[in-house]
């Protein structure tokens, strides 16, 4: 909760809301708070004549001071008029507390007309569902019409840290663009879990190795400089599992380095830089409620990044289904066992077959329209870049997984694009005997931990607190489960009182 307070002068903000359509503060007749997110607080102003704007107010863990909220406003005005997305208009906003008489940082914009699409979602039919994804695919196209130098987050040329936004055209030749300009990230990854607070290389960076090297080394900053490592939410570590220390994510996040340049695509139309909106969810895509495949906006550009295409090339959220990803291009098979089931499991199995069926129907209509951006999709699914995937996380999790990992890679390096393209080098990395019983015995106990994390899960079903989130009311319900939940652990587990006292340390939900 202390992350997400914020405190502003709410008749200022509603001064520059009905201001930026050219009323005065009297002439706003209703103000009205949208349920919070995560990381701003936003509101409804309506005006005498039934105008409507929405004010966006960003907690202190949206990102960092001014740059987070510079770059969102500067992403939209790109996004609208550069890569003819519909994206709200900006019509006020200040990311600077200076001479700002709200208090806080915030921005002024058109309300989106429409409804959010999760509104509409479940009882729209599968053709309505894949003309979505075609008007989605359009604008995705869209955004890979404009490519950049640089990486990093999207500002107005007149931030500190950045270079004037230049634009590559097609062939040889770079345009400049005079009134963007790329800066230091603004990435989720690059402020979540504390590292906001932290000084490591945001960018911008000249190329896709500076930036993944950047990952790492930020990561290993963060691992270092910390003064107490994040808990993980994917295990539990105590007496019998995996205990994870500075020491064994820093080697794994060396070897990182050592790996990364060769681990990069070969084909650089997919390590080009884009802007990519970050968070394609259902929540996020305002349609027209009698016509749902007519997208009216897109909106939350909070954290945008210009990346490297590979690292944007996956499908948008709302596709995403419990069940097997989509590969390839050929469609799902349908159960076989499908005459067996019940009429509930056969609902349910249909359910998910029309789900694939549209993620299947996604990456045909790519590969169709838009090769590159489906290549990129297809080397998501390589060790090239599951490796880098692994890596960028390491604060919280998987370090013995990524060691592993590596032991595995030496068999498949001389198959790797990236090594072939830099004449075959040997496999930089070297394990003795010892540290490669170690790396498997860390594997084996970070198994045991996930399984019993995976264990308290299941005994709270749909009372998990997913992301250590969950409903007001749900609080102190949740809160009992899992001191008992805490209390049948410490007596299944504990053997002693050094391990009483270890799994109490442990413990991530206190």
């Amino acid at each position: 909760m202390s992350i997400r307070h914020v405190e502003f002068n709410m008749n200022e903000l509603v001064k520059c809301a009905a201001e930026s359509v050219g009323l005065t503060s009297a002439q706003c007749v209703q103000v009205e708070k949208f349920p919070d997110g995560m990381f701003n607080k936003t509101f409804l102003f309506t005006m005498h004549n039934g105008t409507q704007v929405v004010g966006k107010v960003p907690n202190p863990n949206a990102g960092r001071f001014h740059y987070t909220t510079a770059s969102e406003v500067a992403t939209m005005d790109f996004a609208r008029n550069e890569l003819h997305t519909p994206v709200p208009k900006v019509l006020a906003w200040s990311s600077k507390l200076e001479d700002n008489p709200v208090g806080a940082e915030y921005i002024i914009m058109e309300k989106v007309a429409g409804v959010q699409l999760s509104t509409v979602w479940p009882a729209m039919g599968i053709k309505e569902r894949f003309e979505l994804v075609k008007t989605i695919s359009g604008y995705q196209k869209a955004w890979m019409s404009k490519s950049f130098t640089q990486y990093g987050s999207l500002y107005y040329s007149d931030i500190e840290d950045s270079d004037v936004c230049a634009l590559a055209k097609r062939g040889s030749s770079i345009t400049k663009h005079r009134r963007f300009a790329v800066g230091p990230s603004t990435g989720r990854e690059f402020l979540d879990d504390g590292r906001i607070g932290l000084d490591f290389d945001r960018g911008p960076w000249n190329s896709a190795e500076q930036y993944r090297s950047a990952v790492g080394l930020r990561e290993i900053a963060c691992v270092q400089d910390m003064t107490r490592l994040p808990r993980s939410l994917l295990s539990l570590y105590g007496p019998g599992t995996y205990r994870p220390s500075r020491s064994k994510k820093t080697a794994a996040l060396r070897n990182y380095l050592r790996l990364v340049k060769y681990l990069l695509p070969t084909d650089p139309s997919i390590t080009s830089a884009f802007l990519w909106h970050p968070d394609l969810h259902a929540e996020n895509i305002f349609v027209r409620p009698e016509r749902p495949a007519e997208v009216l906006g897109i909106i939350d550009w909070q954290s945008s990044e210009v990346l490297p295409l590979f690292d944007h090339a996956r499908q948008p959220y709302y596709l995403d289904h419990d069940g097997p990803p989509s590969t390839g291009l050929d469609p799902p098979a349908f159960p076989e066992d499908f005459d067996k089931l019940d009429s509930a499991e056969q609902a349910e199995a249909q359910d998910l077959y029309l789900k694939m069926s549209l993620s299947a129907l996604y990456r045909r209509f790519t590969y169709n329209t838009n090769t590159t951006l489906f290549k990129a999709m297809e080397f998501r699914q390589t060790a090239s870049f599951e490796m880098p995937l692994l890596a960028q996380n390491l604060l919280i999790d998987g370090e013995a997984f990524y060691q592993s990992r590596c032991l595995d890679l030496e068999e498949e390096w001389t198959a790797l694009p990236g090594v072939q393209a830099a004449g075959n080098p040997p496999f930089p990395l070297q394990f003795s005997a010892e540290e490669v019983a170690l790396i498997d015995g860390d594997v084996s106990g970070a198994v045991r931990g996930m399984e019993l994390m995976q264990n308290l899960r299941q005994s709270l079903g749909p009372m998990w607190p997913d992301k250590g989130v969950v409903r007001p009311e749900q609080y102190d319900e949740v809160k009992r489960l899992l001191k008992q939940a805490k209390a049948e652990l410490l007596d299944q587990l504990a053997h002693s009182e050094a391990e009483r006292v270890a799994w109490e340390e442990a413990w991530p939900f206190d």
